[in-house]
């Protein structure tokens, strides 16, 4: 039985090793998980505020082509009535 002793505790020692190695790879992983997923909810929160610039340029653009449309509509209605007059 002396010699029994020695390769239980190999493989008690060799069981523990296999634990922790396994446990660090697990806990590398979830590390490695959170931070690709936190990157990416970065990549997407820089995207949504450019789609939320590129939203409000368009709106300003919207809004100056109304003005500017409005003014051709006027200046239209002038000459129209011009022309009504000359006729």
């Amino acid at each position: 039985m002396p010699g029994d002793g020695g390769a239980w505790m190999g493989a008690v020692v060799l069981t523990l090793g296999t634990v922790i190695i396994v446990t660090v790879i697990v806990q590398l992983t979830a590390a490695w998980k959170a931070r690709t997923s936190l990157a990416r909810e970065n990549g997407f929160r820089e995207l949504a505020e450019k789609l939320n610039a590129a939203l409000a340029n368009i709106a300003e653009s919207g809004k100056q082509i109304e003005a500017r449309l409005a003014s051709i509509e006027s200046r239209l209605a002038v000459i129209e009535k011009t022309l009504r007059e000359v006729e």
